[in-house]
């Protein structure tokens, strides 16, 4: 039961934060996949997860990234007044190799930005994402041919995976 209710609980958050944004204008907001190279594939041998001010840097099931689209992903709740937000994507030990920072300095990211290059033996190179909008941001991390990137993205309450989904991801 605890289970269900660690799977169900960031649900519902998420579910009601994303109907109390402010309006709409010049808001990009992901409602499919193609902000993610779908030939993109991510391969790794430990769990990952979004570390950052978001989430005072922990690791739990709540930022785990789960393959969505070509990608490792996952949701956060961001608020625009706590803009910006730090983060990195790493495993639970800072591993060498599975610890995701920005590649070249400044690391600076906005809605509408590109993806920006990863380097995976980072050790204190945080990104930054500035937030415009209270509201629901994809966060994923892409392998392509050239190396890692780091995309963020504002999410629509479809883009939000069912409870289903997040049990299958975490199995």
């Amino acid at each position: 039961m605890y289970k269900l209710f660690s799977y169900l609980t960031p649900l519902l958050i998420l579910t009601v934060f994303t109907g109390c944004g402010s309006d709409s204008q010049d808001r990009q907001i992901v409602t499919d996949d193609s902000a993610v190279d779908s030939s993109a594939e991510v391969v790794t041998d430990k769990s990952l997860y979004l570390r950052g001010e978001m989430n005072d840097y922990g690791v739990s099931q709540t930022y785990k990234l789960s393959h969505h689209g070509g990608a490792l992903c996952t949701f956060a709740m961001l608020r625009s007044d706590w803009s910006p937000y730090k983060f990195k994507f790493a495993d639970a030990n800072w591993s060498k190799g599975s610890n995701f920072g920005f590649a070249t300095p400044p690391g600076v990211m906005r809605q509408g930005s590109s993806p920006v290059k990863l380097n995976p033996n980072s050790r204190f190179e945080e990104l930054s994402y500035e937030v415009k909008y209270d509201g629901v941001y994809r966060f994923c991390l892409i392998k392509r041919s050239d190396g890692y990137y780091a995309d963020v993205q504002e999410t629509d309450e479809q883009q939000l995976p069912s409870l289903k989904e997040q049990v299958k991801a975490q199995e």
